[in-house]
């Protein structure tokens, strides 16, 4: 029974996150509260999120060095340069934002997603913990490269934030995974992902609150997202996508169905992770309510890959928004 009102809330987490994004702004002080907590959320959901990784999938598919390595390096290194191009040109007041959430680690529930989908679920759990693991090394040096002449970055504050709240949570959830045993993780799965869209809504809302103009709330506070953001919007994750299939096929020597996996991967931001970045190092920015756009915008366009994926390898499209994002 539990399990099933989880499911069902969980197919309108797009609406709920949305709901959030806004109450954080017509309503900023019903979120104000849980501001001070955002990195514990953050915590909260890396380590219920890293309760359900197999990291037995993830060893074996790791042997494949080349595409561990490739696939790194296009995530936090490439990509992010790449993305900045354009929007130097035509959408400078963009630039933050993008080079942000192109920075993110893969989301660590796209294993599920992928699942669903019918790609590659070892070769995804490796490229999102990888990635992941990797993140707070790269994330810090990529932003001071792209954006340390427009906005202070503290390299080595943000390093061991980053690790504290990311890396360290995973870890413990994966040591905790091997102690207790997979049966018992199964058990407690409805309660996990309850943990996950609880803390997940609450850091939107939260950072949203903390992004809006004044405290007296309303849809004024809807700040630097209009028509020409959501065409900007539009077209840049269009050219994301673009960067994504063409890096996918480097991959020569890996199968048709790996590098859809992959390119998967490139478009799949760890949004938990941006806006709260986003909030806790560029606060004067109020650039998390964009994140939170092409985060639903990401999703939205989800089904495209249905396209690419042969039929008999899905499991139902819909079931793609069931699954709690982070």
């Amino acid at each position: 029974m539990f399990q099933n009102v989880i499911d069902a809330i969980s197919r309108y987490q797009l609406a709920i996150v949305f709901v959030a994004l806004v109450a954080g702004f017509v309503v900023p002080g019903l979120f104000r509260p849980f501001e001070p907590y955002t990195s514990v959320m953050l915590m909260a959901i890396m380590f219920a999120t890293g309760l359900r990784l197999d990291l037995r999938s993830f060893m074996a598919e790791a042997r494949d060095w080349r595409t561990l390595v490739l696939t790194v390096a296009m995530m936090m290194v490439v990509l992010p340069f790449l993305v900045s191009i354009p929007l130097k040109l035509f959408a400078p007041e963009w630039i933050l934002p993008f080079v942000l959430a192109a920075a993110m680690p893969t989301g660590l529930t796209a294993p599920a997603v992928m699942t669903i989908m019918g790609g590659k679920n070892s070769l995804t759990l490796l490229i999102s913990i990888a990635t992941s693991v990797t993140a707070p090394f790269f994330i810090p040096v990529i932003l001071k490269v792209l954006l340390g002449e427009t906005v202070r970055v503290d390299t080595v504050s943000m390093m061991l934030t980053i690790a504290m709240v990311v890396v360290l949570p995973l870890a413990f959830a994966m040591g905790l995974r091997r102690l207790a045993g997979d049966a018992r993780i199964r058990k407690a799965d409805a309660l996990i992902r309850l943990v996950n869209l609880i803390a997940f809504t609450l850091v939107i809302g939260a950072v949203t609150s903390s992004s809006s103009l004044d405290d007296t709330g309303g849809l004024a506070n809807l700040y630097g997202i209009g028509i020409d953001g959501l065409i900007i919007i539009v077209l840049m994750l269009i050219f994301w996508a673009g960067i994504a299939w063409l890096a996918s096929s480097l991959l020569a020597w890996r199968k048709q169905i790996d590098r859809l996996t992959v390119a998967f991967c490139l478009v799949y931001l760890n949004v938990t992770l941006a806006v709260w970045i986003a909030d806790r190092f560029f606060p004067e920015t109020r650039i998390a309510p964009k994140l939170v756009v092409m985060f639903v915008a990401i999703n939205i366009a989800l089904p495209v890959f249905k396209h690419f994926i042969p039929v008999e390898k899905r499991s139902g499209y819909k079931r793609v928004y069931a699954v709690e994002q982070t």
